[in-house]
């Protein structure tokens, strides 16, 4: 940072946590030394044996690059990739509006570093820090950053007294705060003074709200500002990748479905149910399976083999892609790729939710104005799905059966799902415009902009 002063701290009064604070970090400390004993082994096994792994550690105890430059910083951290790609808009948005200050992204799991590497290329990307003994206070020494906004609900108490100690302001910007965590909060309200670091709460929807009231949050500090998700799904982004891939999918006219994030067990059953379906009666079908792990392909693969069909891995044939026969099941196995695929498919499942995972994130489809189909278990996108089956723009089902059953009258009716995929498309234009009011209560954490004096 070239030694030079940064630009002056909000005026706002930082929370303290007082008597409760010491009392949490002295409950707290020990807990996490010993998980992180009982943790050592793995965390040895990977240092030794995993050489991105290996990389990342440096930075996850603190050791993050010092940002080189004379710009005032501003920290902006998501778990993993659906908070990362969430950012992007705000990012995007706050570049544009305050060129006077350097963004820095972070993320806590390697998916989510490397997606925040591809959607921010220009930008310093580094791990999260773990939030034990120094590893917190050491990043934001090298880092100094002005203030620090947290994707949805990251909250680790060492993180945030070390912010407290150094005066730097931390807001929550697209706020959320699940049922089962909401549970625990409410369990251990006592011992939750991390909730008082925190400066300003721009949450979702009135359900976050009600939530962190309950639990306590100054109703001054909690802004209902809506889900940027919305913002960062661009319409029609990938026309591109559509034009390139579908004449490869849909050779000889197939429809084309794409079974995005999925877990274990659900691509077997999304080849179970197409099968099926092509049991019925004749129906060329390409099925296009996208992991939400793609470390797990092998092992889709051989569940592709063992059901009669033939895998072919995107990593092989991205280059030049090759003839497909009838029974090639395409499985892709890298990182980035699935908002592509969703914009070349007639029919779009959102994995996690056969499952008990709670689900993934079936925006993206919906803004490329895809069918959409789901099953039952969708927790951690409630509000989303609540406004989807409201306009009637998708399709969700409530056990294996009646997913084969609707798969097969979406992949069979032109009209249904050009019905569903215009009806998703308004629900997505209808809810933008959380970024604007994001920016708009955050800017008083930014500091003067130099055009403004």
């Amino acid at each position: 940072m070239g030694g030079k002063p940064l630009a002056k701290r909000s005026s706002l009064p930082l929370p303290r946590s007082g008597f409760r604070g010491w009392l949490t970090m002295g409950v707290y400390q020990p807990l996490f030394l010993l998980a992180f004993l009982l943790y050592s082994p793995l965390l040895t096994y990977r240092a030794l044996f995993d050489r991105k792994r290996r990389a990342s550690w440096r930075e996850r105890m603190g050791f993050v690059p010092r940002t080189e430059h004379d710009k005032p910083v501003v920290w902006i951290h998501g778990v993993s990739v659906g908070e990362v790609k969430a950012a992007s808009n705000f990012i995007a948005k706050l570049r544009q509006a305050r060129p006077d200050l350097q963004l820095l992204v972070s993320a806590t799991t390697p998916n989510g570093h490397l997606v925040a590497r591809q959607e921010y290329g220009d930008l310093p990307v580094v791990f999260y820090p773990l939030d034990f003994g120094n590893f917190p206070a050491r990043a934001l020494a090298r880092i100094r950053p002005l203030c620090v906004l947290l994707m949805e609900l990251e909250i680790w108490p060492n993180f945030l007294q070390a912010a407290r100690k150094r005066d730097i302001p931390v807001a929550v910007i697209n706020g959320r705060i699940s049922e089962r965590t909401f549970k625990g909060y409410r369990l251990a309200r006592g011992l939750l003074p991390q909730l008082d670091l925190i400066t300003k709460y721009c949450v979702q929807d009135r359900a976050y709200q009600r939530r962190l009231l309950e639990l306590g949050v100054d109703p001054e500090r909690i802004f209902v500002t809506g889900n940027m998700k919305y913002d960062s799904v661009v319409m029609g982004k990938h026309a591109f990748a559509r034009a390139l891939l579908l004449p490869w999918l849909a050779a000889n006219g197939q429809r084309v479905l794409v079974a995005g994030s999925t877990h274990h067990d659900e691509e077997a059953a999304v080849l179970m149910a197409v099968a099926a379906v092509q049991a019925i009666a004749p129906l060329a079908v390409r099925t296009v399976l996208v992991p939400r792990h793609p470390e797990r392909a092998p092992q889709i693969c051989e569940q592709v083999r063992a059901l009669g069909a033939v895998p072919v891995r995107w990593s092989e044939v991205a280059d030049a892609l090759p003839k497909l026969g009838d029974r090639d099941v395409v499985v892709v196995d890298t990182i980035g790729q699935l908002q592509r695929f969703y914009a070349a498919c007639d029919v779009a499942f959102v994995g996690g939710s056969l499952v008990p995972h709670g689900g993934q994130n079936m925006l993206e489809p919906a803004a490329q104005g895809r069918a959409v189909i789901f099953g039952p278990h969708t927790m951690n996108f409630r509000r989303d799905v609540e406004l989807l089956l409201a306009a009637k723009a998708v399709v969700q089902v409530q056990d294996r059966a009646q997913f084969t059953e609707q798969l097969g009258a979406l992949l069979r009716d032109e009209a249904m799902r050009g019905e569903l995929g215009q009806r998703a498309s308004r629900v997505i234009t209808d809810n933008q415009g959380a970024t604007a009011r994001t920016l708009d209560l955050v800017t008083e954490l930014l500091g003067a902009s130099p055009a403004r004096g």
